[in-house]
C-alpha cells in the first residue's frame, strides 16, 4: 500500500513537471515570434445586431391638454372646490367667485374645467381679488388644469433632418427624475414652417403617460430616429480605419491578416454598420490594426466584445 502512494505521487510529479515544460515551451514560442517582429493583436467577432440613426434634441414635458383658467367678471374667490391633485371631470366646478357688490347680492359665479383631468395648480388663494381684462397678458390666472394620461415634448429640429423626419416615427425621451430608463413616444406633428432665426422647425412628441409618472415641467431629453434597422451586420468603431478616402478593416484568417475594403452605414455611440465587405462572424482586428500590412502574420489575443 505505501509503494502504491509513492508510485501515484511519484507520477503526479512528472505530470506536473511535463505541463511546465510544456507551458515553458508555448512560452518560448510565443516570445520567440515576438521577438520575430510578429504583432499581438485583439480581434472581434463581426454580429449582426440593431442599429439606429438618431439625432439628440432637448425639451420640456407638457400635458397634452394644459388649460389655465381666469375669471371673466369682476370678485374677490369665495372658494376653491377642488385642491391641486384632485380629479376633475369637464364641466365641474372648481371655483366660486363671489361677485356681490354694496348693497347688492349676486349669484356666485363659478369656474368650471373644461377638459377631462387633474388640477395642476391654484394661482391665487381665498379672497383674492379677479378682475377681466380685454388684454390676455394683463389677466390673473386662477387655476390650472391638464390632462396628463398622455403628455408631450416639444423640440426643435434643424432644416437639414426634416426631409428624414415622419409623423409617427419612434422618439425614445429620458428626464433626470428616472435616469435609468427611455419612454418611447411618438412625432405627432411637425410644424409646416421654418424659423428664418434658427433655422428649425418645431417637432412635437407624444408619449403615453397613464401612471402619470412624467410631470409637466420635467426636462426632457429626446433621441429622434431617423431610421432603424433589426439585424444589421456590426463592428466595434475601432475596427474601421480610413485610408485615401476609403474605409477598411483587417480580419484574421489563421494567423494572417487581411485587408478589406468595406462601406459603412450608421455610426452609434462605439459601433458602426457595415453595408458591404464583411460576413456574419468574421474576425476583425480592434486593436493592433494600425502601421498593420496586408498579409501580416499577427498573433490573436482575447476576442474583444461590440459594445
Amino acid at each position: 500500500m505505501k509503494k502504491f502512494v509513492i508510485l501515484i505521487l511519484i507520477g503526479f510529479l512528472v505530470l506536473l513537471g511535463s505541463l511546465r515544460i510544456i507551458k515553458g515551451i508555448r512560452s518560448n514560442n510565443d516570445k520567440s515570434q515576438q521577438e520575430a517582429g510578429i504583432p499581438t493583436v485583439k480581434v472581434a467577432q463581426v454580429i449582426k445586431g440593431e442599429v439606429e440613426d438618431k439625432i439628440s434634441c432637448v425639451g420640456n414635458i407638457a400635458g397634452r391638454e394644459m388649460v389655465t383658467l381666469m375669471s371673466k367678471i369682476s370678485g374677490k374667490i369665495d372658494s376653491f372646490l377642488v385642491k391641486e391633485g384632485d380629479i376633475v371631470k369637464k364641466d365641474d366646478v372648481m371655483v366660486l367667485i363671489d361677485r356681490d357688490i354694496e348693497g347688492m347680492k349676486y349669484e356666485k359665479a363659478s369656474i368650471k374645467s373644461p377638459i377631462d383631468g387633474i388640477v395642476m395648480k391654484k394661482f391665487l388663494d381665498k379672497g383674492a381679488q379677479v378682475e377681466p381684462s380685454v388684454s390676455p397678458l394683463m389677466r390673473v390666472p386662477v387655476i390650472m388644469v391638464a390632462n396628463i394620461n398622455a403628455v408631450k415634448v416639444l423640440v426643435n429640429v434643424s432644416e437639414k433632418y426634416l426631409g428624414r423626419l415622419k409623423e409617427t416615427a419612434e422618439a425614445k425621451v429620458k428626464v433626470d427624475a428616472y435616469p435609468d430608463e427611455a419612454f418611447l413616444g411618438k412625432i405627432t406633428r411637425i410644424a409646416p414652417m421654418v424659423d428664418l432665426a434658427t433655422r428649425t422647425a418645431e417637432v412635437e412628441i407624444e408619449i403615453s403617460n397613464e401612471e402619470h409618472r412624467l410631470k409637466p415641467g420635467m426636462f426632457a431629453r429626446v433621441n429622434l430616429i431617423l431610421e432603424k434597422k433589426e439585424s444589421a451586420l456590426i463592428v466595434p468603431i475601432k475596427a474601421v480605419l480610413s485610408e485615401n478616402n476609403r474605409k477598411v478593416v483587417f480580419i484574421v484568417n489563421g494567423s494572417i491578416a487581411h485587408k478589406k475594403e468595406v462601406k459603412t452605414g450608421i455610426y452609434q455611440k462605439d459601433s458602426v454598420e457595415i453595408i458591404e465587405g464583411l460576413n456574419e462572424g468574421e474576425n476583425v482586428i480592434i486593436e493592433g490594426n494600425y502601421g498593420l500590412k496586408d498579409g501580416a502574420n499577427v498573433l490573436m489575443e482575447t476576442r474583444g466584445n461590440i459594445q
